[in-house]
C-alpha cells in the first residue's frame, strides 16, 4: 500500500514535531555549529531542518522525495531540493557536508546500503546521525496502541532495519565510533488530542494497515478515552545511532 504524502503534508506540522531537548541532543551529538554544513536527509515539511537552523545558525540544507512536504519547507524559509534518494545519487558532490542528520527516513528507504554509502561520500569529517527506533523498542509499544491495531508492530518491525544491521552497513563503509542513545521522542497523553493525531494518521504505520482495522482501532481508542478517569501516557522510544567519517 503507497503512502500519500500529498495529504499528509496537509496535517503534518500539526501533529508531528520534536522535543527541544531531543533537538539539542542531534545537535551536540552531530557537532553542529554556526557556519556548518548540514544536511537534513528526508527533511519532510522541515521542522527538524528549521530548528536546527533556528538553533545554531548552521547552513542546513533538506532534501526530500515529496513536492508537497517541500513546499511548506519553503515557506519557513528553508533552503530544500527535491530527489528521490532511494533509487538515485544524492545530488551533492562529494564531501559536502559536516553533519548528516536523518529522524525517522530510514525506515522509507528500501536500498539502505546504496543510501547510506551517498551519506559516506557527501559527507567530509563529521558525523552521520540516525534517529529510529530498534525493534526492541516497536514491540514495547504502549499496550493501548498493540490491543486496538493489533498490526501496528509487525509493520513496524517489517520495515523498520534492526539496529544491528545498520551497525554492520555503517562500519562495512567506514565509518568509525559508531554509538547508540536511547531517547524518548515524544511523551504524549492517550487524550482527546491524541485521538485526533491518530485519526489524521499522523504516522505512517496507520497507512498502511487496512482501513477496517484503523477504522475498529480509532473506535475502541475513542471509548477508551471517554471511559478513563485520567489520560495515561505513551513514550514513544528511539535510539538514536551516530558514526564518524574522517579523513587523513
Amino acid at each position: 500500500m503507497a503512502i500519500n504524502y500529498t495529504d499528509i503534508s496537509k496535517t503534518y506540522d500539526s501533529y508531528r514535531s520534536y522535543p527541544e531537548s531531543l533537538i539539542k541532543r542531534v545537535i551536540a551529538l552531530g557537532k553542529v555549529s554556526a557556519a556548518k554544513k548540514v544536511l537534513d536527509l528526508g527533511c519532510g515539511t522541515g521542522n527538524v531542518a528549521w530548528q536546527i537552523s533556528q538553533t545554531t545558525n548552521s547552513d542546513v540544507i533538506g532534501v526530500d522525495a515529496s513536492f508537497a512536504m517541500l513546499e511548506i519547507a519553503r515557506d519557513k524559509s528553508l533552503e530544500v531540493t527535491c530527489a528521490d534518494i532511494d533509487n538515485w545519487q544524492l545530488p551533492f558532490r562529494d564531501g559536502s557536508f559536516n553533519t548528516i542528520i536523518g529522524a525517522y527516513v530510514i525506515h522509507q528507504i528500501q536500498n539502505l546500503d546504496f543510501m547510506l554509502s551517498e551519506c559516506h561520500r557527501v559527507l567530509r569529517n563529521g558525523v552521520l546521525v540516525i534517529l529510529t527506533s530498534s525493534h526492541k523498542q516497536i514491540e514495547n509499544q504502549h499496550p493501548i496502541i498493540k490491543d486496538f491495531f493489533p498490526s501496528y508492530v509487525d509493520i513496524d518491525k517489517g520495515r523498520f532495519p534492526d539496529i544491528h544491521r545498520i551497525d554492520r552497513i555503517l562500519d562495512y563503509l567506514g565509518f568509525k565510533d559508531i554509538q547508540h542513545e536511547e531517547v524518548t521522542v515524544a511523551h504524549l497523553p492517550v487524550d482527546y488530542e491524541f485521538l485526533q493525531r491518530v485519526k489524521s494518521k499522523y504516522v505512517s504505520t496507520y497507512h498502511l494497515m487496512s482501513q477496517s482495522e484503523f477504522e475498529n482501532g480509532v473506535n475502541q481508542l475513542e471509548a477508551f478515552i471517554m471511559n478513563s478517569k485520567q489520560p495515561e501516557f505513551r513514550d514513544w522510544q528511539g535510539t538514536i545511532i551516530c558514526g564518524l567519517k574522517t579523513v587523513s
